[in-house]
């Protein structure tokens, strides 16, 4: 059996020394670097950088070039294992190291300390990290608490939160408090609860007129019923504030200090309409039911179909029945010049298209033939296993010549610039090998997954047994041999078109 091989940690060496303590041998800058490299070598990680500070103080982050560089370098990747000689060469501020200790997490970097014996794979180092944290959470819990009862504070005296998402209607510059009116998106905010309330339009009926005259929401997009809805219940137009939008139990309204839109009497009909209209909801549609979507594509632009289902009514024993269908993607309905022109098509017109093609399929008359463990895939099989052997053997021999480059600098035998030089070839060498050795290992399991399929999902003679399927056998065999059936989309009349399979793409 092959043996998986590790990668060694890419570390960080941070060393510091300010003017005082430069008269302490213990603390030299000298003194700490070998130290550490010696420790670095010794849990055989990879040194990928020294950053040194000499003659700056602990006391704060910002002055130091030298940490700054070490947190861009973990912010890219291309540090994941920071150490030290002792916790205060990182910094003299507990603030500042809670800081640094919360980067290191978000960023999946290691944190050492050779004095105090922290290490973040040993329980002790853990432990520290985790009395950090409690310290770190109990600050943030502080901050919300004090955060909390401003935001509250300000919304009970009449102000927004919003800033830079200011409502529909209203724009509110930097520096100032107050939000305020912005003349042309007013009129359309006025306009939208007249179409509501007066014209007695639907939200998707509202959202497609103003799409159509191509009036932006305030996002730049596109308007949908559910950005009307919001819209039309958003209390903000009649003056007032609202806090905790998105917790219910939180959530309250105060009067604001802005100017209104619209009248309380317009406001309050919105609502009522809104609470007596019924939401329609669709059923959502078993996905065997729907087996061409994802390997069905738009002849015309290229896009792939996603399905598409209608109510038409309900059967004898009141269960609701749907029609299913597909769309392209590319279909933009709420704009009169459409994207792509393919019409909707029924799924058993595809179906029937689908047929119609396989039919003249001949190369298929010998399908039947093949054995699901032929020599030629047991061949493949072997072939596949000894180059991932060969991968990994790769790999360790990279591995080792990696640890000899980090005694010779160690040792003082080469200079940094040419270690790194040198260590960046191999690394480029290991990350290649490490994704073929993933490529192969890949293909193996889906080379032992197709010779152990059944006959179910495998259908041996496409032509005679497509008729006799179910509809999870269909999608089974479109998801596993099929890459893609481009299909195009005829309208032969105002209610009826008709699909044709253009080409179908096998795996």
């Amino acid at each position: 059996m092959s043996k998986n091989v590790a990668k060694s940690l890419c570390t960080g060496i941070y060393v510091r020394v300010s003017t005082d303590e430069q008269v302490q041998e213990g603390f030299s800058i000298r003194a700490q670097s070998e130290k550490l490299k010696s420790y670095a070598l010794l849990k055989d990680w990879e040194i990928y950088n020294t950053y040194t500070d000499e003659g700056i103080s602990g006391k704060n982050i910002v002055d130091r070039p030298a940490i700054n560089r070490l947190l861009e370098d973990i912010k890219a990747g291309k540090v994941n294992n920071v150490l030290v000689f002792k916790v205060d060469r990182l910094t003299r501020s507990t603030k500042n190291l809670i800081e640094l200790v919360e980067l290191f997490e978000e960023y999946n970097c290691a944190f050492n300390s050779l004095t105090e014996s922290i290490d973040t794979d040993t329980p002790s180092g853990r432990m520290f990290l985790k009395i950090i944290g409690i310290f770190a959470e109990f600050e943030r819990e502080n901050l919300v608490s004090r955060l909390k009862l401003g935001f509250e504070r300000k919304v009970k005296e009449g102000y927004t939160l919003a800033t830079g998402s200011v409502s529909y209607g209203y724009i509110k510059k930097k520096g100032q408090k107050l939000q305020e009116i912005q003349p042309d998106e007013a009129r359309v905010v006025r306009e939208i609860f007249s179409m509501y309330v007066d014209e007695n339009k639907t939200l998707n009926g509202i959202a497609t007129a103003l799409n159509q005259r191509k009036i932006k929401s305030k996002t730049g997009s596109v308007w949908n019923s559910t950005v009307i809805k919001e819209l039309l219940t958003n209390p903000t137009y009649i003056g007032k504030v609202r806090y905790s939008v998105k917790n219910d139990s939180k959530y309250f309204e105060a009067q604001g200090n802005h100017e209104r839109i619209v009248s309380d009497e317009m406001y309050a009909l919105a609502q009522d309409k809104i609470k007596r209209t019924s939401r329609i909801s669709r059923t959502k549609q078993p996905r065997q039911e729907h087996y061409f979507c994802g390997v069905l594509v738009c002849s015309l632009c290229g896009a792939k179909f996603s399905t598409h289902h209608r109510l038409s009514g309900t059967n004898e024993q009141g269960e609701k029945q749907y029609k299913r269908a597909y769309r392209c993607n590319k279909k933009v309905y709420h704009r009169k010049n459409n994207i792509c022109k393919c019409p909707y098509i029924a799924h058993y017109k595809v179906e029937e298209a689908f047929v119609r093609y396989i039919e003249n399929i001949t190369d298929f008359a010998n399908v039947s033939d093949i054995e699901l463990n032929s020599p030629a895939d047991n061949n493949s099989k072997n072939e596949q296993q000894e180059h991932i052997a060969a991968c990994e053997s790769r790999l360790s021999n990279l591995a080792i010549r990696k640890r000899r480059l980090m005694t010779q600098y160690v040792a003082e035998d080469i200079s940094f610039d040419e270690y790194r030089e040198l260590i960046d070839i191999i690394n480029e060498k290991y990350e290649a090998l490490e994704i073929e050795l993933q490529i192969t290992k890949n293909e193996a399991q889906a080379t032992d997954e197709a010779s152990t399929v059944s006959h179910n999902d495998i259908i041996l003679n496409l032509k005679e047994n497509w008729d006799y399927l179910t509809n999870m056998d269909k999608m089974i065999f479109l998801q596993r041999f099929v890459k893609e059936i481009r299909i195009s989309v005829e309208k032969v009349n105002r209610s009826s078109n008709v699909a044709k399979v253009d080409e179908v793409k096998f795996n």
